[in-house]
């Protein structure tokens, strides 16, 4: 955690929590912005859910996040009353794996205001995203997902810090939406501003340090305005999605009408079907047809006027679609986290052990089935071929979030 120069008790200054390995260079552009403002940079630790901290000794040590008796420790560190502690112990351990140390960092920003003191009253959270999670990038670089149910229960420890943020810009995909926007304030009741993406963000160097800083000078002071055009011309301008007190929810663009949504999302379904059964693969991304009912998907789930029963099946088929999209980073970190399980179950019933990275979903798919019909054939069933077959039903059959989790992507 990096940190620069001193803020007044109203001010500009920045709290840029990134969930992917250029948060610094996102917080140099802002500091670059506006030097006379401080700009805290909040990112993936030295280990995995470990943090330094001092304590009343002004010892500073490290601590293990990854055990209740550690985050008891860190938590003690930070100088809260016994009930507030144990509240803040609770939302820092029930964040997941590799993500709590990014938590206990805000937690170590947010304490000041707990007990009296100041805290950035504008707050970036940067990484990749769907709409209700942020993460970090797959490859060499492997960061953990933070929910925002995570920042919610955190806010809720911590309500002076989370009063105190008055602008809040989403630097992630997919969160521009008018009901998404609305769930992400509702953690912030002295919120102004907000800013997100109706759509794809760009990433660090392709665009969001030049956006990062519109924001940066757009938001300065007391503002109660944004208006979506501040991003015109840039690459990515026209996702813009924007929310002020004073004139509400606004886009870049003219939106399609719900209805015009619905006729799309109906024609989507064949789309979906022929990349869900394996006889379409995806070459882009990015792009196509997939991807357009992706975004589809996701503009019906920014739409105040669908029921919670709709939204629900939208919910499950924007994951679906969205680990169709990288079906192929899927079935890579499916077969890597559960290399030993497939070896074994596959043994156990006397078939030859796949590699699923190296297989195309159809592939993959008629896989499955072989190994299900096998099974039944078994009585008793082996109980190692027993317990794989969930995970390669509900993972990279259904393609289920429970299974494929956001950071796989």
């Amino acid at each position: 955690m990096t940190m620069t120069s001193v803020g007044s008790r109203r001010n500009d200054d920045t709290l840029v929590l990134g969930m992917n390995p250029h948060a610094q260079a996102e917080a140099e552009a802002l500091q670059k912005s506006n030097p006379d403002a401080r700009v805290i940079t909040v990112r993936d630790s030295f280990q995995n859910d470990h943090v330094r901290a001092s304590g009343p000794d002004g010892a500073m040590r490290v601590h293990d996040l990854r055990t209740p008796d550690g985050i008891r420790r860190f938590v003690a560190t930070l100088g809260l009353p016994l009930a507030q502690g144990k509240q803040v112990a609770a939302a820092i351990e029930r964040a997941g794996e590799d993500a709590r140390d990014e938590l206990a960092q805000l937690a170590l920003v947010w304490a000041r205001a707990e007990k009296g003191g100041v805290v950035p009253s504008r707050l970036v959270l940067s990484g990749h995203s769907g709409g209700m999670s942020l993460w970090g990038e797959e490859g060499s670089f492997k960061n953990g997902v933070l929910t925002r149910r995570d920042f919610a229960r955190l806010a809720e420890a911590m309500p002076r810090a989370a009063a105190g943020v008055e602008d809040l810009c989403l630097a992630a995909c997919y969160n521009g939406g008018e009901t998404t926007m609305e769930a992400w304030r509702e953690l912030f009741p002295n919120l102004r501003t907000m800013w997100a993406y109706d759509g794809s963000a760009p990433g660090t160097f392709s665009g969001a340090t030049a956006h990062l800083a519109r924001w940066e000078k757009a938001t300065r002071g007391s503002v109660d305005s944004l208006r979506p055009e501040l991003l015109r011309g840039l690459r990515k301008g026209e996702n813009l999605a924007v929310w002020s007190r004073l004139e509400g929810h606004q886009t870049a663009t003219v939106r399609v009408s719900t209805a015009d949504l619905r006729a799309r999302l109906s024609a989507g379904h064949v789309i979906f079907e022929r990349y869900f059964q394996g006889d379409a693969a995806v070459s882009d991304t990015q792009h196509g047809p997939l991807r357009e009912h992706y975004n589809t998907l996701q503009a019906l789930l920014g739409r105040p006027e669908i029921s919670a029963h709709e939204r629900s099946g939208l919910e499950r088929a924007r994951d679906q679609t969205l680990r169709l999209l990288f079906h192929g980073n899927a079935s890579a970190r499916f077969q890597e986290t559960h290399r030993s399980s497939i070896q074994s179950g596959f043994r156990a019933l006397g078939l030859r052990v796949p590699d699923f990275s190296r297989l195309g979903r159809k592939e993959a798919l008629a896989l499955i089935h072989s190994f299900e019909s096998e099974l039944r054939r078994w009585n008793p069933r082996p109980l190692d071929a027993q317990r794989l077959l969930p995970l390669l039903t509900e993972g990279l059959r259904d393609l289920q979030r429970s299974r494929i989790p956001d950071n796989w992507l």
